[in-house]
């Protein structure tokens, strides 16, 4: 083995970086490259024929590392060819081949199949390329090994290498001819290796006719392009190598041909791409991934940039798929059910007004065609193998398939899935039954509109017969209400109005739930949507959901929550729901979890079982529970909070400030422990803080500070600069943290006496008694929260109007509340038995304490059985339990 030198890929970076300074000839270079990364030893022993097995000119060949050979100006694509496809570098098993005509360099990564190119000065970019020479692995995302990613990866290179020689194309019109260009360009890769064009014939012609470094083949795809749009009859004067390619049509060559000028370096990306074997590509996948080629961030992990067959399958299976396949197996036996089933297949439209790159359009039309292709099998069964009694081919249409979306590449890119698909789909027409449909010319595609979805009219654009039964399905864009720009909330006006109050407070997607239900309201229309989970949630339920009943309406079924990973989440996992809806009907109504299913009666807003309810928000309690408020809020600028050290130096400088010192906890501190403090005084103290000469900066810092606060109410608070803005304690208070992570079991919550001070950042139940601690730290009451209090980003947000206020509690006696202050005792001694362990530690799922989770057990059996003599079987027991006891605690009120 030769030997190698420990390098890092700071010292290739700076030792590239010196080879390209000394201006080295490409001869020079690659002994300089060599000898960077091996000994001097290795480098004389390839000065041998015997040790250099290289068949090419001043060539290097260093056995399982690299082949580097030098070429002259203009013969870097034939040169790179050669030395990949020759038997010595095969044998040899190197890993690089390295081709440099003294300005650019090719880097060839053989284990990868990946090609670089670049200039000699700017190759020290890339250090992380020859890092194999040094026996070492670069970062390297584990990415899936379908040709789809493959393809946009090479893609992505010839995107950039031509928006680098052509930058003016980012802007205006030209963005959209570069984006149709791209559109074009994997179709003729499509087509030649599909049978729809001659094998290889667009390969072939840039090889052919593009030049050596490729300084002709813009002139060349123009030339491909135009010809391309032109029929039979209007074929005159062309050029005899021209005339092998087909006519196209289908808009996707007409109009006016824009092609980029083509580098080197573009040119030799194209031939990359080309050598991808394109008929295995999907287009589920293709149409997303390729949205990559435009947007560099996406690239890092383009496998997880799509969102996934499975759940697509997950919004379009209840919604139509389930049912269809249910009445073809019922159909199969009998000719007049099977032509019917067909007919009802021909009637079905699919309409997404988020498409992205159709993903959900494809798989859609892909699994419509499947079931045609069964009932057509049955029925030539049922005819004893005769043909087809059809005068055409397929009775689903792209024409039955509409998409809006905003971004045009996106746009582009839908157009061409849905035709990929359609080929896809006749190709295994063709196989079952031995009918072809033809390829060429192209016939129109699905309706694909590049717009702003919220802002055009979905039935002048998805306009219907009465035969006809819409589908609105689709994953539209996720954004909170404080996260959108000002055009997004321009868009929730307009599709809100006066309709809906407080509509300014709801999530973006919900916009599309409202233009949905409008569209289907009334007619036999039904829509699914992927949302996240929060328009389930809190006070959206309320503000959303009521308006959407009124209009004749109910949930057909819903996915609970459930995580979804796709680029529209911001490259993380987003905990969503699929929510079907349709006119009110009879029909049955399910709601899945997992895997499992349930039949239900309702489904109310929340996405349970149960009325149509949604939980108000109560600024006093409404269950005979004493009040939860926020905690005290300091408004001082700081000056009045205190760390641990500072606390001991103000007791070591002025001790008679001791007693006036309190520990101050929030959020925070309930959960993870720490230790800050406070001063604390009383209405009266006034005169004893402005005295002493420990507190005067502090206590001025504090009135300047208000004064200068253009909120009214903080400037009067200047007058007494000694107190918080508020001023709660009591001997025993019951803390909950404002926000909690979805990965402890129950909601953190604690026991303070008249010592510790609660912030604002933090909620208070003052005078507390030991059994609130109970119910508060109960199952029951940490699903009821989850469910109606809503969340901030995957995490819990308790609300007291929302959470505690409105907590069904039953009326307990003497008995039970003694009970429930006993087990609220367990828990807290359980706690104190592992200290220091703050409440983060301990209530961690994977590390939760055995006789802790049995204290807590013990206490939810207790509570659940005060609420019902029979066990609760799951959570969503729970929760249906939990509304049925607020509607009647509300008296019955409903939506």
């Amino acid at each position: 083995m030769s030997a190698v030198k420990k390098l890092n890929i700071v010292d290739i970076e700076n030792g590239l970086e010196e080879l390209a300074n000394r201006n080295l000839s490409p001869e020079e270079y690659g002994k300089e490259l060599i000898a960077l990364f091996s000994s001097s030893a290795t480098l004389k022993r390839l000065g041998t024929s015997k040790a250099n097995t290289s068949e090419f000119e001043n060539g290097l060949l260093w056995r399982e590392k690299i082949h580097y050979v030098p070429c002259a100006p203009g013969q870097l694509n034939a040169t790179i060819d050669a030395v990949k496809k020759s038997d010595k570098t095969l044998k040899a098993k190197v890993r690089l081949v390295v081709v440099n005509d003294g300005s650019h360099i090719l880097v060839y990564d053989r284990k990868y199949d990946e090609l670089t190119d670049c200039t000699i000065d700017k190759i020290k970019d890339e250090p992380q390329l020859f890092l194999p020479l040094a026996g070492q692995e670069g970062f390297r995302r584990e990415v899936e090994s379908e040709v789809d990613i493959k393809a946009t990866g090479k893609l992505a290179k010839v995107y950039d290498a031509l928006i680098e020689r052509n930058p003016e194309w980012l802007e205006g019109g030209k963005r959209h001819a570069l984006n149709h260009f791209m559109t074009q360009i994997i179709f003729c890769l499509f087509a030649e290796d599909t049978g729809i064009f001659p094998k290889d014939i667009f390969t072939k012609a840039l090889k052919n006719r593009a030049g050596s470094d490729g300084e002709h083949a813009t002139q060349v795809i123009t030339e491909i392009f135009g010809v391309l749009d032109l029929d039979e009859p209007y074929r005159k004067d062309i050029a005899s190598w021209l005339m092998e390619f087909p006519y196209v049509n289908g808009g996707l060559f007409s109009g006016e041909i824009l092609i980029p000028v083509f580098t080197s370096k573009a040119y030799r990306y194209l031939l990359e791409t080309a050598a991808l074997d394109w008929k295995h590509i999907n287009p589920d996948i293709l149409g997303s991934s390729i949205q990559a080629i435009v947007d560099p961030t996406m690239r890092g992990n383009l496998g997880m940039h799509y969102t996934s067959v499975p759940n697509i399958l997950k919004t379009l299976e209840p919604l139509f798929l389930n049912e269809l396949r249910d009445e073809l197996l019922k159909a199969r036996h009998s000719k007049k059910q099977i032509n019917a089933f067909l007919e009802r297949l021909s009637k079905i439209v699919v309409f997404d007004p988020a498409c992205g790159s159709g993903n959900f359009l494809v798989i859609a039309y892909r699994e419509l065609r499947k079931l045609e292709l069964q009932a057509l099998d049955a029925l030539r069964d049922l005819e004893g193998g005769a043909s087809l009694a059809f005068g055409f081919s397929t009775v689903i249409s792209l024409s039955n398939f509409y998409g809006i979306e905003y971004a045009d590449f996106a746009a582009e890119t839908a157009k061409l899935a849905l035709w990929i698909a359609e080929y896809q789909q006749n190709a295994r027409f063709e196989v079952a039954f031995g009918t072809e449909i033809p390829a060429l010319p192209l016939r129109d595609s699905g309706n694909i509109l590049c717009n702003n979805a919220l802002r055009v009219d979905w039935k002048s654009f998805c306009s219907v017969s009465l035969e006809q039964k819409v589908f609105l399905v689709g994953n539209p864009p996720y954004l909170g209400s404080g996260f959108m720009n000002g055009s997004q909330k321009e868009d929730m006006r307009t599709v809100f109005g006066d309709s809906i109050k407080n509509y300014k407070t709801l999530d973006y997607v919900t916009a599309w739930f409202y233009k949905g239900c409008e569209f289907i309201k009334g007619t036999n229309h039904e829509l699914a949507f992927v949302a996240t989970n929060s328009v389930s949630q809190g006070s959206q339920v309320e503000t959303l959901w009521p308006s959407l009943f009124r209009k004749g309406l109910e949930i057909g079924f819903a996915h609970l929550s459930f995580k979804w990973s796709n680029n529209a989440a911001n490259n993380a996992a987003v905990i969503c729901v699929i929510i079907g809806m349709r006119i009110k009907s009879d029909s049955s109504k399910f709601l899945f979890n997992s895997e499992e299913r349930r039949l239900v009666k309702n489904i109310n807003g929340y996405l349970l079982e149960g009325p149509d309810v949604a939980i108000r928000a109560e600024k006093k309690p409404i269950n005979g529970m004493p009040l939860m408020q926020k905690g005290n809020q300091p408004t001082d600028g700081g000056n009045l909070i205190l760390s641990a050290k500072e606390k001991d130096e103000v007791i070591e400088n002025w001790p008679d400030l001791s007693p006036y010192i309190k520990r101050i906890v929030g959020s925070k501190e309930i959960i993870n422990g720490g230790h800050r403090f406070c001063f604390w005084f009383d209405e009266g103290d006034l005169e004893f803080v402005k005295a002493h000469p420990g507190l005067k900066a502090r206590i001025n810092a504090v009135t300047e500070m208000r004064l200068s606060s253009p909120d009214k109410g903080t400037q009067k608070l200047a007058e007494k600069p000694h107190l918080f803005r508020e001023s709660r304690i009591s001997t025993q208070t019951l803390g909950v943290p404002s926000v909690s992570s979805e990965n402890r079991p129950y909601l953190p919550v604690e026991v303070y006496d008249s010592s510790t001070i609660l912030t604002n950042l933090a909620l208070a139940i003052y005078d507390a008694k030991l059994w609130h601690f109970a119910l508060v730290a109960s199952k029951l009451h940490y699903v009821w929260i989850t469910t109606v209090c809503g969340r901030l980003k995957t995490d819990f947000r308790y609300s007291s109007t929302l959470g505690w206020h409105t907590f069904p509690v039953p009326s307990f006696n003497t008995t039970q509340i003694a009970q429930l202050e006993e087990s609220a005792k367990n828990i807290l001694i359980v706690r104190e038995s592992h200290f220091p362990k703050t409440i983060a530690q301990l209530y961690d799922k994977s590390k939760f304490p055995e006789d802790l989770r049995q204290a807590h057990e013990a206490n939810d059996a207790l509570i659940e059985k005060m609420y019902r003599q029979s066990p609760f079987q799951n959570d969503s027991d729970r929760l249906e339990h939990l509304f049925k006891l607020y509607v009647d605690m509300t008296q019955g009120s409903t939506l």
